[in-house]
């Protein structure tokens, strides 16, 4: 009698990857049941709305980088957006374990989670006659948060998750815009740099306006390289980003609009490239200098100047030096006033403190870095080298140099090492885009079809064909 045998097959490598999922997924269902019993809803929050945020982000991920040429990016940048939740965490840790809550995010938590109390109840508007008596500066951060807070409740955690979220959307914006507005830089590099430098994992990751300046002026970044490939979609990005940069900080919104303006003069062939001609870029202008107009409006309400001169301006400055220069971390700045003063100002914008200025662990992780930064702008020396011939003919670039440039001579009046460092996570993310100019090696991208060029190549596959070419 023959007796016939069957082996029972081996599972799959999809198999196994799926009761991995399955397996994590049941061990974390059962880690939150557990911590229900014993964590607050003000910690326990977060285990939900983790979650939620992966759900929510890696869709996006997936659909913005659909078209980049490399297809390992987005791992990469789900591995950043886990490093950046982590950056949350630690400093949540720092500010609620180590310094008891004795930071604005303290102040934030409390005011959105009674403006979202008083959302529910029915005296929204009472409300905020106390915590929002205007729609600028710090009371816009607490509307955010409150906005927030309506629907997961009041979670200092899972607020510094949600905040953290931002930052790191607009870190994306900055990824796209590099991609769309300099496709020949080193993208791979330029995203190892943005997304893991510890000033960008820390400082936009908690309940506060540097997360949500992040997320706008990535965004605006966005539309600027838009604008500047001349695809009409990037004009409302950019107002939409830089309402959002105005409302807590309107100086960051002139810089901006600065940036952007002298990147447009940059454009070539803009005319034919441009569906409206030379129409089209002279209503573009006239857009530009009417934002502009607004948002030097803002900065002058926002500083309380009632003209904007040169007097004024250094007013401002000096009002910066008087009020940073306290605090442990204080040193002696230099505000630039005549070009011989840029140099110095700029280590100390960029760069500093120095290893041997720091007074605190935390400094001395800030100097840590900041002197990588500067080995690392040394060894980009050959690349750096080419910036002249590239920013004639890449506006983005113009772009980046010029916000770079800006920020250093309005910031270069902080005379506080603390201070500073929080502030620079606004510019690191241009100036990263000079260290990613291309080296001799490295693989040139196409750069991305204008919106004229993709009408031509629409036009010519839908022109009917001559009968005998059918």
């Amino acid at each position: 009698m023959n007796v016939t045998t069957r082996r029972a097959s081996l599972p799959s490598g999809g198999d196994l990857k799926g009761y991995g999922w399955f397996l994590a997924a049941a061990a974390y269902v059962v880690a939150m049941a557990v911590s229900a019993a014993f964590l607050s809803w003000d910690t326990w929050a977060a285990l939900v709305i983790a979650p939620a945020l992966f759900t929510i982000t890696i869709p996006i991920v997936r659909r913005g980088l659909r078209k980049d040429p490399d297809h390992r990016m987005a791992k990469l940048i789900m591995v950043a957006f886990m490093a950046k939740l982590f950056g949350a965490c630690a400093r949540y840790a720092l500010t609620f374990e180590v310094y008891e809550g004795r930071a604005d995010a303290e102040g934030y938590h409390g005011s959105g989670a009674r403006l979202a109390a008083a959302f529910w109840n029915g005296t929204f508007a009472e409300q905020m006659r106390l915590d929002a008596p205007e729609v600028t500066g710090t009371p816009f951060i607490n509307l955010v948060t409150a906005f927030f807070y309506a629907f997961t409740g009041p979670t200092k955690l899972g607020g510094f998750l949600i905040f953290s979220w931002l930052s790191f959307l607009g870190l994306f914006f900055f990824y796209k815009a590099a991609a769309v507005g300099f496709p020949e830089a080193n993208l791979r590099r330029y995203a190892l740099l943005l997304f893991f430098m510890p000033t960008m994992l820390y400082w936009p990751s908690s309940l506060g306006k540097e997360a949500w300046i992040c997320f706008a002026l990535g965004l605006a970044t966005y539309g600027v390289a838009l604008i500047l490939r001349h695809q009409p979609l990037g004009y409302p990005l950019a107002g939409l980003g830089l309402v959002g940069t105005a409302m807590p900080r309107p100086h960051i919104t002139v810089l901006c609009f600065g940036s952007l303006v002298l990147a447009y003069m940059f454009r070539r062939k803009a005319w034919s490239d441009s569906t409206m001609g030379p129409v089209g870029k002279v209503l573009g202008v006239v857009v530009l200098l009417g934002a502009g107009g607004f948002a030097i409006g803002q900065a002058a309400s926002f500083f309380e100047l009632d003209e904007v001169s040169s007097s004024s301006v250094t007013s401002v400055l000096d009002r910066a030096t008087t009020q940073s220069g306290q605090g442990g971390s204080e040193f002696t700045p230099v505000p630039v006033t005549t070009p011989l003063d840029f140099p110095p100002a700029a280590m100390a914008v960029l760069f500093r403190p120095y290893p041997w200025e720091a007074n605190s662990a935390q400094a001395l992780v800030s100097s840590l870095e900041g002197t990588v930064l500067l080995v690392l702008v040394v060894a980009s020396a050959a690349r750096l080298m080419k910036l002249p011939s590239f920013i004639f003919r890449v506006p983005y670039l113009a772009y980046c140099v010029a916000f770079t440039t800006m920020f250093v001579i309005a910031f270069s009046s902080i005379a506080n090492f603390g201070i500073m460092t929080r502030q620079r996570s606004q510019v690191l993310p241009l100036f990263l885009v000079l260290l990613a100019l291309p080296a001799r090696d490295d693989p040139i991208a196409e750069p991305a079809p204008t919106l004229e060029q993709r009408t031509r190549e629409l036009a010519l596959r839908t022109r009917p064909r001559p009968p005998g070419l059918r």
